[in-house]
């Protein structure tokens, strides 16, 4: 849980920064559970478009990648593909911009944006679509230079169904 009142001076950039984090991480053990409730859900859901918001004040574009990526990773668990689908390809849209232009872009980034399309495409129902982006995210995850980013890109790509 969220514990601003420890901080009794933060600035407002290290506030957005304080709740885009602690909000962002919030909603990995939701995903993390294979039978999480309707209001874990919700709940998971309201914390990454906190995360989002907070991101847009004080983060890089890499920031509203991964927030964006998380928006459609909680309403896939939701089995809502339109607005998983949505903010999937606003990941990427942004990721396209994040990969040429912030230093902070990493190599597990974009595997991760299009994990999160093959799942969206998944809960959709479009497999040939799902599949293609499982494809590609599985070529750049066998690219990853580090064992421990490598390991969790494929984690969270071997739960992907097409």
């Amino acid at each position: 849980m969220i514990n601003v009142t420890e901080d009794k001076k933060m600035t407002e950039m290290e506030f957005h920064k304080k709740i885009a984090r602690e909000t962002n991480n919030g909603i990995w053990p939701v995903l993390d559970n294979e039978n999480p409730t309707q209001e874990e859900l919700e709940t998971a859901l309201h914390m990454a478009h906190t995360s989002r918001y907070h991101w847009s004040k004080v983060g890089t574009t890499v920031n509203l990648v991964r927030a964006e990526y998380m928006i459609s990773r909680v309403y896939s668990a939701m089995r809502r593909a339109e607005p998983s689908l949505y903010h999937a390809n606003r990941g990427l849209d942004l990721a396209k911009t994040a990969e040429k232009s912030d230093e902070n872009f990493k190599d597990w980034d974009m595997p991760f944006v299009l994990e999160a399309l093959a799942k969206a495409h998944s809960v959709a129902g479009n497999m040939s679509e799902c599949a293609s982006f499982k494809e590609k995210a599985q070529k750049l995850i066998d690219s990853i230079s580090d064992p421990e980013d490598k390991k969790i890109c494929q984690g969270e790509l071997d739960k992907v169904k097409c």
